[in-house]
């Protein structure tokens, strides 16, 4: 290559390269408050109450809002008012426990901010003759330096005829230590198959201390969502394979799974599918806006109801 033509190369990527500032037009509509929440049956509710900001500018150290009244009303009429916990900016609890059956929504309002309300949600009733079977030390299908076991779901016959969404989360129980089972589905499952009637999802757990890396982690584990769709005939069974291992060697095994079945709001399982389906990495380090379901009016976030069935697996 001779020195011009060189030369010539360098100067185009100098100027390719160089940091230029962009103006870019944002809309906003000004700041709105964000609710999220779950109304899980039998269990008392706690909704996370934040806000938006101008995308245009600094970030904000903090959207927790901590001066909101958050009012439940329960079958259309007035239920209660809760409260600020104190302890957690931005969240805010009730004593009473959350009826199957029943219909909930949330209105919030706070100072300077239009009062938000959720749409209405109807609480599911809880799975009855769903049966779970874990097969120890099965041969591993995915990542197989690790040991697995086989954990078969068989939902009934009922549960294939509603419109339904499930959730199934898979939580290993050892001696000092209860972790994800980090799930993966079979790979002759229908549910691994169908493109359009299951998802993953993330549940963030409470946060606790990790005596090795000596601080507070955040957990997550994965959480499968499917709609009765996905379901194949009662005698079939909807399998996971699951790790049973927490130390290099394998030695230290889960005691127990414990499965829990939910049945879910057709909006979380719709927004969930959203949210996995969104593109990440450093492939898709400027995109386009991307979407988010909302039940809220005059603001952003989602209100949506379970009712778990809890399956625990020697």
């Amino acid at each position: 290559m001779n020195m011009k033509r060189f030369l010539f190369l360098t100067l185009i990527l100098f100027v390719g390269c160089r940091e230029q500032d962009l103006n870019m037009n944002v809309p906003y509509s000004g700041d709105k408050l964000v609710l999220w929440g779950k109304l899980q049956a039998n269990a008392t509710f706690k909704l996370q109450v934040t806000k938006t900001f101008n995308p245009v500018g600094d970030i904000p150290k903090d959207v927790t809002v901590n001066n909101a009244t958050v009012v439940l009303y329960k079958n259309g009429k007035t239920y209660l008012t809760l409260s600020h916990t104190g302890k957690e900016p931005g969240f805010y609890t009730s004593d009473s426990l959350i009826q199957a059956g029943a219909s909930y929504f949330v209105q919030v309002s706070a100072p300077s901010l239009p009062t938000a309300e959720s749409a209405v949600v109807t609480v599911p009733v809880e799975l009855s003759g769903m049966t779970a079977i874990r097969t120890k030390n099965v041969v591993p299908q995915i990542n197989h330096q690790t040991p697995q076991d086989l954990i078969s779901l068989y939902f009934t016959k009922e549960d294939a005829l509603l419109d339904k969404y499930f959730s199934i989360k898979l939580t290993n129980y050892y001696e000092n230590d209860t972790l994800s089972s980090y799930p993966y589905a079979s790979a002759d499952n229908i549910p691994a198959n169908e493109e359009d009637c299951h998802t993953w999802g993330i549940e963030v757990e409470k946060p606790k201390y990790n005596d090795n890396l000596k601080a507070i982690v955040y957990p997550q584990s994965r959480v499968f969502l499917m709609s009765n769709q996905c379901l194949p005939a009662p005698a079939v069974p909807v399998k996971f394979y699951v790790e049973n291992g927490t130390d290099l060697n394998a030695t230290i095994r889960a005691l127990k799974v414990i499965v829990r079945v939910g049945v879910v709001s057709r909006d979380f399982f719709e927004y969930a599918k959203i949210e996995n389906k969104q593109p990440e990495g450093v492939d898709h380090l400027v995109l386009p806006p991307q979407k988010a379901l909302t039940n809220v009016k005059n603001g952003y976030g989602l209100i949506f109801a379970s009712n778990e069935k809890t399956i625990e697996l020697p």
